[in-house]
């Protein structure tokens, strides 16, 4: 996905542009166009998972996310849980990706549910490729008695 970002730099000085104590025309306005070509990225087949209710202290069963590299390269695939501090530790994943997963390829991450406690947990599992956050899935279940 290419992203274009274009910013206008206005002409302003800092106090530290010049050392003088007494006022001075700012310099002319100028403008810079900045073009940001992120990494390449994954696709999902799904974007969140709902694990319902789960007994505290008990695993869930594993629910399957395939990530499907859409780029021109091959890419590393790493995942991390992230979220609210207490919660995201419930949620686990592994997968079977390779060191690099290749253009056109995919690969599987389970995710599991072990709740700590009772009530609504969430978490996002972040999927980092070359770049950090190529693709997100919100994560959630509810922890029962």
């Amino acid at each position: 996905m290419l992203r274009l970002l274009t910013a206008s730099l206005l002409g302003f000085c800092l106090a530290a542009c010049s050392s003088s104590s007494t006022a001075s025309s700012p310099p002319p306005a100028s403008s810079a166009t900045v073009t940001f070509i992120p990494g390449e990225s994954f696709s999902m087949n799904t974007t969140s998972v709902e694990f319902g209710n789960q007994v505290v202290n008990t695993t869930s069963a594993p629910r399957a996310v395939t990530v499907t590299n859409i780029g021109s390269t091959p890419q590393p695939v790493r995942a991390r849980m992230n979220g609210t501090p207490g919660q995201w530790q419930d949620f686990a994943s592994t997968n079977d990706c390779p060191t690099m997963l290749a253009v056109g390829a995919n690969c599987t991450l389970n995710i599991t549910f072990t709740p700590s406690a009772t009530g609504g947990r969430g978490a996002v599992l972040v999927i980092d490729g070359t770049n950090d956050e190529e693709g997100v899935v919100n994560v959630g279940g509810t922890g029962t008695d």
